[in-house]
């Protein structure tokens, strides 16, 4: 019977996701278990490409603890410095907060507003964390509506 099932996991093995994860500026040395379960939840939610981390820092946000950090999903042992990007994570809340900045084009169609829009919350709520400087909210939101202003003069 013993047999039967290390043959089952060794064949089930190479089909699970792997989730490697690593920070490579050490950043994570005394992690608390908190944010090695927040690290290990954005492996798992981009298992299909290696995950890089660095700056992890925590601290106080209303009495709860909040993670912060940036991770690289380019597949690559060494990332660039440019693929890094900014996540947050709360201690008591489900999500992890990760912020894809893309640059807002000159023009949008209808259908994209939302979702620039949502972009935008997400970074709303890495700056209220701390994991972005202030006022990077206000920059990205300027510059929104801008194009959409251009938009609404040219209908």
């Amino acid at each position: 019977m013993k047999r039967a099932l290390f043959l089952c996991l060794g064949l089930l093995a190479p089909a699970l996701p792997a989730c490697a994860q690593t920070v490579v500026d050490g950043s994570d040395k005394a992690a608390t278990p908190f944010v090695k379960t927040t690290l290990k939840a954005l492996s798992h939610k981009y298992a299909g490409t290696p995950t890089h981390f660095r700056q992890i820092a925590t601290h106080k946000v209303d009495d709860k603890q909040s993670v912060c950090g940036q991770i690289s999903l380019e597949n690559s042992k060494s990332p660039d410095a440019s693929s890094y990007i900014p996540f947050g994570a709360t201690e008591g809340q489900d999500n992890i907060i990760v912020f894809e900045p893309r640059t807002i084009p000159a023009a949008l169609d209808f259908r994209e507003v939302n979702s620039w829009i949502n972009r935008g919350a997400d970074l709303e709520d890495l700056e209220e964390m701390g994991c972005v400087p202030e006022g990077s909210y206000r920059a990205y939101s300027d510059t929104l509506n801008k194009v959409l202003q251009k938009r609404k003069n040219s209908s």
